[in-house]
């Protein structure tokens, strides 16, 4: 006999981001542009690197390198790879299971 259940997860999590506007300002972003997504404001780096952080964790993010965490560098972290210039705050997250 096999047993199946259907799982709905429900997930929300909350992050500012935080750049160093000295670092990441028009400059950068037209050399990013040159390379990798067509942004052109901050608010939109930071939809993209929050939709990374949620989809698949504390990693490297191809065009930014490893972000701080909460104002630190990541344990598991090679420092020449952590980007100082973008920070991810971890807020609330909530998560409800539904199953049917």
């Amino acid at each position: 006999m096999t047993f199946k259940r259907t799982c709905d997860v429900e997930r929300q999590d909350q992050y500012t981001i935080e750049f160093d506007e000295s670092v990441l300002n028009e400059e950068w972003m037209e050399q990013f542009r040159e390379t990798f997504y067509d942004f052109t404001t901050l608010t939109e780096h930071a939809e993209h690197i929050a939709q990374f952080r949620a989809r698949n964790g504390s990693k490297f993010i191809e065009g930014y390198g490893i972000p701080l965490e909460n104002g630190k560098a990541p344990r598991w972290a090679d420092m020449k790879d952590v980007n100082k210039a973008i920070n991810i705050i971890d807020g609330n997250a909530s998560m409800d299971v539904y199953s049917y």
